[in-house]
């Protein structure tokens, strides 16, 4: 379920936005994600830290591809249990400053992934990267549904431990 933003975590996406906006356009892309546990411990992501991380692969189609497309990343419960988030729920922020909450039990194993590669390949803010969170949509049927959809963002910069 999403749910309305406070004002804090809005501002506090706007300037993450630009600091990666800036790093991106200078050249720097050494930071990918930045992950904020509740403790408000900042965990820094470049690709080689989330390339060590375990690797998950899959192909299925989207509401935004052509066609079936390969995604592969690591799982977004990897990346937030190596930050020490293991419960409660979390907030995905985009580039573009998108924001939607995730709660723990909505988070698998295996699902969704933070994709690294598109069909194998690097992928750019140019093609939604170079982080998507994304699901196997073709399966399970419960992929394919419109709050599942509104997850999977692109251009994906920050998550941050959601408190109460």
């Amino acid at each position: 379920m999403t749910r309305m933003l406070p004002a804090r975590n809005v501002l506090l996406g706007a300037s993450l936005s630009l600091c990666a906006f800036a790093a991106v356009a200078a050249g720097q892309e050494d930071v990918l994600l930045t992950v904020t546990a509740a403790d408000g411990a900042q965990h820094d992501f470049d690709r080689a830290a989330l390339e060590v991380l375990p690797q998950v692969s899959f192909t299925t189609r989207t509401i935004w591809t052509e066609e079936p497309t390969t995604f592969t990343g690591p799982p977004l419960k990897a990346v937030l249990e190596q930050s020490g988030i293991e419960g409660g729920d979390v907030q995905l922020l985009a580039l573009n400053d998108y924001a939607i909450d995730l709660k723990w039990a909505e988070i698998e194993e295996k699902a969704p992934i933070i994709a690294t590669r598109i069909n194998g390949a690097e992928f750019t803010v140019r093609d939604n990267g170079p982080l998507w969170v994304m699901y196997p949509f073709d399966s399970d049927i419960r992929y394919q549904d419109e709050i599942i959809y509104a997850s999977s963002v692109w251009q994906l910069i920050a998550i941050s431990a959601v408190t109460p």
